[in-house]
């Protein structure tokens, strides 16, 4: 699943149609905010946080590349998506894109490892 960070003076839903074009060769058509997410890293004495957006489309302009640098892309059946080796919150977020029309809001806290220690969701 295609993601990012934002260049300097973008908002987010320009963000998402610059990376997903970016990686995928698909010009999103009205992407659609759909999660916003804190998330928080503790790794001894040091805690960092940043926001993570989460967006639906199924609109699309254009040709999926065969290859981009982040890899080789495919499409693949809808109920394949939670077998994907993915982060341990992609599970929440698919479930919720997948079955609700709504924003979903959330904080999900990490160890070093990366492993959810704790998280709520609204």
């Amino acid at each position: 699943m295609p993601g990012g960070k934002m260049e300097q003076g973008e908002n987010i839903q320009e963000s998402v149609t610059r990376e997903f074009e970016e990686e995928t060769g698909l010009h999103l058509i009205d992407p659609q905010l759909r999660g916003v997410f804190t998330m928080i890293k503790t790794e001894l004495d040091t805690v960092k946080e940043w926001m993570m957006f989460t967006f639906f489309c199924d609109h699309f302009e254009g040709d999926l590349l065969e290859q981009s640098k982040e890899g080789k892309l495919e499409w693949i059946p809808i109920e394949r998506v939670f077998n994907l080796p993915t982060a341990p919150t992609d599970k929440y977020i698919h479930q919720h894109l997948l079955q609700h029309d709504s924003i979903l809001y959330g904080t999900f806290k990490y160890g070093s490892d990366y492993q959810i220690t704790d998280y709520r969701l609204n």
